[in-house]
């Protein structure tokens, strides 16, 4: 995503999510994984759909000044392109929006193909502290993008829900 996309999405998202729609809980797909949603997490790519950021799938949980947020984008990649490179890229499109704090990389798995997750600090647009966690990986020449954005107040909660749910994840 171009750094510009980053820090825009922000607002957008703060603001789309606030009726999503789709249903509690249950299973989500994205293109070619399935997702359970945590309880009180809903779909809201239908409100995205369009946008100049193709997401692959948007999933919130409603509540605040900010609706805690997860997106997911898909890219493909070159085959010479690793996670060490995703690595390197994403840290400076996070410098590029100002985030701070960010984290080292740290290794997991999703569902079985390696990645690897950071966090971060920033604020929106409208001056709110959130913390964000990013989770790479690459499955069939794919770079998945799965970003948790929330409240910095909120983020434990959230970042809970949000490995409950990275535990969900299948490849289809």
């Amino acid at each position: 995503m171009h750094p510009s996309s980053a820090l825009a999405l922000l607002g957008v998202l703060a603001l789309l999510l606030a009726g999503c729609g789709g249903g509690d809980g249950g299973s989500v797909s994205g293109t070619g994984y399935e997702v359970t949603l945590a309880e009180g997490w809903k779909d809201g790519t239908d409100k995205v759909e369009g946008s100049v950021i193709r997401f692959d799938l948007l999933i919130g949980k409603a509540g605040g000044t900010f609706n805690t947020n997860v997106n997911i984008l898909r890219e493909s990649v070159p085959d010479e392109v690793g996670l060490g490179d995703l690595r390197t890229i994403y840290r400076g499109q996070l410098d590029a929006v100002g985030a701070t704090k960010i984290t080292a990389a740290k290794a997991l798995n999703v569902d079985d193909d390696d990645g690897f997750t950071y966090e971060y600090d920033q604020k929106s647009p409208q001056g709110d502290e959130l913390h964000g966690r990013q989770v790479a990986v690459i499955h069939k020449g794919r770079a998945h993008t799965i970003t948790l954005t929330a409240l910095a107040s909120r983020f434990a909660s959230a970042n809970d829900e949000f490995d409950e749910m990275l535990g969900s994840w299948r490849w289809k």
